[in-house]
């Protein structure tokens, strides 16, 4: 029986791999997205899609932003430390579901290929030549990728070891009665003192609101009862709770994983590369995605390794997570020290951490502008320097 061959097998039609997808058929390489779910499918994320993430992206998601923030807040223990409203939106925010099914439609268009709704199985054969296991039956591919989140099935099947911590999150989408839609309208809220070693946040939707808490503790027994009191303390008690989900969100990746082999690569919280500080991954996933077609196209064309995306991670993104991770930790496991500062000097802080939304700055220049002596002294100046 001949079975249906392409050039890469995309496990995982979520942002990273819709997207990796796009890049690749565009290439004029024979793609295959397998997906295990239908689209659209919900997906718990807060959905903020920050400048620096949307500027690469090639093409317009207009049709999917369900509300432009102009206007960005700080919170320490319900005190506002920062607030600003900007000329420009700082975070569009979107509903994933809408988001992964246009990015995945955006591939189709430029010619890959969706099996929705089968299952990923396992994975055989030599480099260049795999046979791919599904529900659906058996695919070969040339390369195949792990887009398939946290605890990536294909990272397993390929042999790569890829290590990472986890904060857990519980969002809620809800619609608030009166006018308290219109209240949070065109502004994201950061609520730090809301939740130990972790924040709350509510992005405004369309027609609701998305809100939730996050923490790094290991065990979160209690997160349910600390998104209600979070709820509460936002005036939103008494919204209509549409949906509610807990899900795990990777962080701190270790310094001894690979995320490439012989026969293929992960892209995406499967890499466990995300931000450490607020848990966004729409940046990373469509960096990795960027740094991996880069890879499979050198890896197909001209027999290149793919060691060589490892590499490209490592001195991008890795270097990025590492400095984002040490101001991470200084914010949660010290909050004695950190939450005056941000009481202090939140205004300059946080004009700093929006300059990175933007892409321009990046969390090596924040930590020094945050730790380094001179960004101590300009933060203790009242001009700078």
């Amino acid at each position: 029986m001949t079975r249906p061959e392409y050039d890469t097998i995309i496990v995982g039609a979520g942002a990273a791999g819709a997207l990796l997808a796009y890049e690749l058929a565009g290439a004029g390489l024979k793609v295959l997205l397998v997906e295990k779910k239908r689209l659209p499918r919900y997906k718990a994320c807060g959905g903020g899609l920050t400048p620096r993430a949307l500027n690469l992206l090639p093409f317009s998601i207009q049709p999917v932003i369900e509300d432009a923030t102009t206007t960005a807040r700080l919170l320490v223990n319900g005190r506002i430390a920062f607030e600003r409203t900007y000329p420009r939106p700082m975070v569009h925010m979107v509903m994933r579901d809408r988001l992964d099914a246009l990015l995945v439609q955006q591939a189709i268009d430029r010619g890959a290929h969706l099996a929705e709704g089968i299952r990923f199985l396992k994975a055989a054969g030599p480099p260049g030549r795999l046979e791919i296991e599904t529900t659906a039956g058996i695919f070969r591919a040339r390369c195949l990728v792990g887009a398939d989140g946290v605890h990536s099935r294909v990272a397993r099947h390929l042999g790569l070891k890829v290590g990472y911590r986890t904060m857990t999150a519980v969002e809620a989408e809800i619609v608030p009665s009166g006018d308290l839609l219109e209240r949070f309208r065109h502004r994201f809220d950061f609520d730090f003192g809301v939740i130990a070693q972790g924040y709350g946040w509510v992005f405004p939707k369309r027609h609701h609101l998305s809100a939730g808490v996050l923490t790094r503790r290991p065990k979160a027994r209690t997160i349910g009862r600390e998104l209600h009191r979070y709820l509460q303390r936002k005036g939103l008690g008494a919204a209509r709770v549409t949906t509610l989900k807990l899900h795990p969100i990777p962080y701190a990746p270790r310094a001894t994983n690979t995320y490439a082999g012989n026969g293929g690569l992960v892209v995406g919280d499967a890499t466990g590369m995300v931000d450490p500080i607020t848990g966004e991954g729409l940046y990373y996933a469509f960096r990795t995605a960027q740094l991996a077609q880069a890879a499979i196209r050198a890896f197909l064309e001209h027999h290149t390794a793919l060691s060589a995306y490892d590499q490209a991670l490592r001195q991008t993104l890795g270097r990025e997570v590492r400095y984002a991770g040490l101001l991470a930790a200084v914010l949660y496991r010290l909050p004695l020290l950190s939450y005056p500062l941000l009481s202090r000097f939140g205004d300059r802080i946080g004009a700093k951490h929006m300059e990175v939304f933007e892409g321009r700055l990046d969390y090596p220049a924040l930590f020094r502008y945050v730790v380094g002596p001179r960004g101590i002294r300009h933060l203790l100046t009242k001009t700078g320097s």
